[in-house]
């Protein structure tokens, strides 16, 4: 159901959110398509992956300030980019890295749909964009 006292994301956010699965999408087809270019490919995405990683716990530092929340929000939103740096230094196990950061994912979907700061709609694209990236990251477990 669609929650009408919450305008719509604007086409532009949404835009842009979904294009972010593109270099996710793109890393894994690479692989697939020239093999010997795998290992270079998952160091893509796993390098991509910390970057957005982090880039969803600035997000939540930004809404946190202009909430006027609790410290453990702001807790919360540092531990994404400790995620995603951590996979970083994994770069030499790639499927260890890719784990890190899906669970990273999935942790940080899993508190933003929770947290009654977000809209309905910005819920709703995390959701689609999050279950996307998580399917690709799975994607890894075919190459």
């Amino acid at each position: 159901m669609i929650d009408s006292s919450k305008p719509p994301l604007p086409r532009g956010m949404l835009a842009l959110g979904w294009s972010g699965v593109l270099p996710f999408a793109g890393a894994l087809l690479a692989a697939f398509v020239w093999p010997a270019w795998a290992g270079f490919a998952a160091a893509v995405f796993v390098s991509y992956g910390a970057v957005i990683l982090s880039f969803l716990g600035g997000a939540r530092w930004g809404r946190g300030l202009a909430g006027g929340v609790s410290p453990l929000r702001f807790v919360e939103s540092v531990m994404p980019s400790l995620i995603g740096f951590s996979a970083l230094l994994l770069l030499h196990a790639p499927l260890y890295a890719l784990a890190l950061l899906a669970a990273g994912f999935a942790i940080w979907l899993v508190i933003d749909q929770r947290d009654p700061l977000w809209t309905a709609p910005y819920r709703r694209m995390r959701l689609g964009i999050s279950l996307a990236v998580l399917a690709l990251h799975a994607g890894w477990l075919l190459v």
